[in-house]
């Protein structure tokens, strides 16, 4: 008597790149633009956005721009 063969390893979930451009929203005048721009580019994202989007703004707040040189 022989076993039934093993069941397939699960699939991994396919993961999109995304790029999202930090200097982008840097350049932005407020959080409600920058989150706007956030959701545009987390449209085809069926996961819910709202818990990254707020946790990438608070992120960004204390960020400067990179090529902005830093005054000692």
């Amino acid at each position: 008597m022989s076993l039934p063969p093993p069941p397939p390893p699960p699939q991994e979930e396919e993961i999109p790149e995304l790029e999202i451009d930090v200097d982008e929203l840097l350049d932005m005048e407020s959080d409600d633009t920058r989150a706007a721009r956030v959701k545009e580019l987390l449209v085809d994202c069926y996961k819910p956005t709202e818990a990254f989007i707020s946790g990438l703004l608070d992120k960004i707040r204390g960020m400067q721009k990179l090529s902005t040189p830093q005054k000692k």
